[in-house]
């Protein structure tokens, strides 16, 4: 509570005492942060998200699936269940089996 950013004049404890009272309280739901999408699996047991392919299960050829991509991971939903999970790519034209 008593560093300093850089050149600022007061110390870090003060700077929050004026900015407590303007805080509110978390929302009771989550927040969800990553981008949904809903995919069709191709013949090759595989979904595009953006320009990059991942695959699912081979029992999902044909289905619509929901992915949420997230900065971090990709995650397959068929309905309520999860079905796939991945680490992104983050480089383009790139395939995570």
């Amino acid at each position: 509570e008593r560093r300093r950013i850089g050149s600022r004049p007061r110390p870090v404890s003060e700077y929050f005492a004026v900015e407590r009272p303007l805080l509110q309280p978390l929302p009771d739901e989550p927040f969800e942060t990553g981008r949904l999408f809903s995919l069709r699996v191709d013949r090759f047991s595989q979904i595009s998200v953006r320009t990059n392919r991942y695959s699912v299960p081979v029992r999902l050829i044909g289905r619509t699936l929901r992915a949420m991509l997230h900065a971090s991971e990709l995650v397959v939903y068929d309905g309520q269940q999860e079905v796939a999970r991945h680490e992104r790519l983050i480089a383009k034209g790139k395939t995570r089996l």
